[in-house]
């Protein structure tokens, strides 16, 4: 009695569950290809929190075509160099939106290696927005406080 068939059904049925879990999370989980720099796999997530198709990610390109333009030199350069020297990293941008917004971005990049090469990056964008939001709202807060701490309470001197 063989054992094969029962276990192909198990790899199946974990794969399915895998693949439940993976795209039932907030995030948008990814696969890029680093020979074709194409993705492999985007979530169904992105239409979701970015409003863009899956199909319309085709490429690198596309993620870098989508990204604010006072964050993308920068981004683009730390993600390749990183990925290029085979070092997990996360990096935070603005993404565009299908309707013309932006949203905040942390994504966090794993780089997959085989035989000493880069073969591929898997990951996850996570929306920041509203930490970023917070994070604000805090400097503003600081900045009054810092002046209030400058003035006099009699004299608002």
């Amino acid at each position: 009695m063989s054992t094969i068939p029962n276990a192909r059904c198990e790899m199946e049925t974990d794969s399915a569950v895998y693949k439940t879990l993976l795209e039932s999370t907030r995030a948008i989980p990814w696969k890029i290809d680093w020979k074709t720099m194409t993705f492999s796999y985007i979530g169904p997530q992105i239409e979701t929190l970015l409003g863009w198709t899956q199909e319309s990610w085709v490429g690198v390109d596309d993620w870098v075509a989508r990204m604010h333009p006072e964050d993308r030199d920068y981004v683009v350069n730390f993600c390749v160099s990183q990925s290029q020297s085979g070092i997990d990293h996360e990096a935070d941008y603005r993404a565009l939106t299908a309707d013309g917004g932006y949203v905040w971005i942390r994504d966090v990049v794993h780089v997959v290696r085989k035989d000493g090469e880069v073969e591929a990056l898997v990951g996850f964008m996570f929306d920041i927005s509203e930490r970023k939001k917070a994070e604000d709202r805090l400097l503003q807060l600081q900045k009054e406080l810092e002046v209030l701490s400058f003035q006099d309470g009699l004299t608002g001197l």
